[in-house]
């Protein structure tokens, strides 16, 4: 895909490298969001056009940088329609995901938050905030994707898509067996093959069938959770 129409988006793509606040010089940004993420994210997001979005994990904005341009290129006035949350967007990334964006001069489009997202979803939550589309890429222990499942569900419109980077990693892939296992009343998985810009390749067949595929996504199908005395299952 081409990300010229991000210009920052694909500064940064080219050269894997960026400057934040302090002038902090960062190389090879290996937290940066895959070429084929965004590439999914962008397609999504122009298909499902989203009034409201939310990622989890801001780093140096990759994913930001793309909501953000593809909110404007869908012609919304600029009213931080997207939520990006990154406790460390400071003292780890010197903010160097905000500095991208007021490059990119999308910062309006985004508001950042620095809590953990154990007490910003909450907070949102209790606020009555909906999201019709929310990119998780956090921290990858199991009871962090929990909780941000938890809530991030709780959090989708009827209809909306929540995604989940590094599928494969050990502890994601238990936290979203459980809501295979667990949630298929209201919650159900979605095929994205359909938005790879590769198509369904066989090095991807062979990754699904082996589940090794890296990002995954489900959509919010029932207005209500499960009730509450569903039984577990085991996952």
């Amino acid at each position: 895909m081409d990300f010229g129409f991000c210009p920052e988006l694909d500064s940064l793509l080219r050269s894997r490298k960026t400057v934040g606040e302090t002038g902090r010089v960062f190389e090879g940004l290996a937290a940066l969001s895959t070429l084929n993420n965004l590439a999914i994210l962008r397609t999504l997001m122009l298909e499902r056009k989203p009034q409201s979005t939310l990622e989890i994990g801001l780093s140096f904005g990759g994913s930001a940088l793309l909501i953000a341009a593809t909110h404007r290129d869908l012609h919304r006035i600029p009213a931080a329609q997207h939520v990006a949350i990154d406790p460390y967007q400071k003292t780890v990334w010197d903010n160097a995901g905000i500095e991208s964006l007021r490059r990119a001069r999308l910062d309006q489009y985004v508001d950042v938050r620095s809590q953990f997202s154990s007490i910003a979803l909450a907070l949102l939550l209790d606020q009555h905030r909906t999201f019709d589309l929310i990119y998780v890429d956090g921290s990858h222990l199991f009871e962090d994707v929990f909780v941000d499942a938890y809530f991030g569900f709780r959090l989708l419109s009827e209809n909306g898509i929540a995604l989940f980077d590094d599928c494969a990693n050990a502890h994601v892939a238990k936290a979203l067996s459980f809501v295979r296992a667990n949630w298929a009343g209201w919650i159900e998985e979605v095929d994205l093959s359909v938005y790879r810009p590769d198509g369904v390749s066989w090095r991807y067949r062979v990754a699904r069938h082996v589940g090794r595929v890296q990002l995954r996504a489900f959509r919010r199908v029932a207005a209500e959770p499960r009730p509450w005395n569903s039984p577990l299952n085991r996952f």
